[in-house]
């Protein structure tokens, strides 16, 4: 079982060192599809960056990062999205929260006015 994660870690490395030339990747993470990998970039945040929500932004350090096109300030992509909506609203005076909680606040009326319904 130990190998056969070996493997597949070390042909995704080979994978990745292919497409690290570039600094944007084009198309929805390709160097991915093998792997049952799919990007959830549904956040507003992606409408913050200089590319497509598809596209992947590698650091110096082959890292996929989120790139502000505002001010070319980069997060790295894992660990959700809290940073980036922070930095949004106190560099830029972006308030992605606000867009997020009343579509959450009214999500949760429907559902309420659904069980009464019921």
């Amino acid at each position: 079982m130990t190998s056969q994660a070996s493997d597949i870690l070390s042909q995704f490395d080979d994978e990745l060192v292919e497409v690290l030339d570039s600094p944007i990747i084009q198309g929805p993470l390709s160097y991915l599809d093998g792997y049952n990998y799919k990007a959830r970039r549904y956040s507003k945040v992606w409408h913050h960056t200089p590319v497509d929500r598809n596209e992947v932004i590698l650091n110096s350090k082959s890292k996929s990062v989120w790139r502000c096109k505002y001010c070319s300030t980069e997060y790295q992509e894992f660990g959700g999205t809290t940073a980036v909506s922070n930095h949004l609203k106190l560099r830029h005076d972006i308030d992605i929260s606000s867009v997020q909680e009343a579509r959450t606040v009214l999500m949760q009326a429907n559902i309420a006015e659904a069980f009464k319904k019921a």
